[in-house]
């Protein structure tokens, strides 16, 4: 099997991550949708987190402000996979055609680094609302250094992209 062209690594890469990218859409648009109607009906967000926790729902009672950070968190988290996904997508084409070290790809891998920092941002958050919204004691964020040094290895990778686009156009003006 050949690494980069049609019917490749690479190709068959960015068409899994491209039906991954389906169902990261399909979260954003539902979380998107239960965020807006609990800000326009404030019981129906109560009735979700009533129904996370697994108690009956109350008509009554009060959407805390938990529950909608909880959604914005889940939207987040949902809307950096979704930019991360697309920026890899559109890496793996560039593969594809055999022009992987083009500026364009410096900027994506940057895009990707900014996008991790977002979702670990998001989990920090998360961690300390999600738990308060259905109804138990907040959890300690697990601090993950593998994480935070795969976002540094990306900042790198951007940099050593960088390297290889000024090198390859070089070559290109070289006679």
């Amino acid at each position: 099997m050949r690494l980069i062209g049609q019917y490749s690594i690479a190709s068959g890469l960015r068409w899994v991550l491209g039906l991954f990218n389906v169902f990261v859409t399909i979260g954003a648009i539902a979380v998107g949708a239960a965020l807006i109607a609990s800000l326009v009906a404030p019981s129906f967000g109560a009735g979700l987190m009533d129904g996370l926790r697994g108690v009956a729902v109350d008509p009554d009672a009060p959407f805390e402000i938990t529950g909608r950070l909880t959604l914005v968190g889940a939207f987040l988290a949902c809307g950096f996979t979704w930019w991360i996904i697309n920026r890899l997508r559109r890496i793996l084409l560039s593969v594809n055609r055999g022009d992987a070290f083009e500026i364009a790809n410096v900027k994506r891998l940057q895009a990707v680094g900014f996008g991790l920092i977002g979702i670990q941002l998001t989990a920090v958050m998360l961690a300390i609302v999600a738990p308060q919204a259905i109804g138990q004691s907040a959890s300690d964020y697990d601090f993950s250094l593998g994480s935070w040094l795969g976002i540094l290895v990306v900042f790198i990778l951007a940099e050593v992209f960088r390297q290889g686009s000024a090198m390859r156009d070089e070559q290109m003006t070289t006679v």
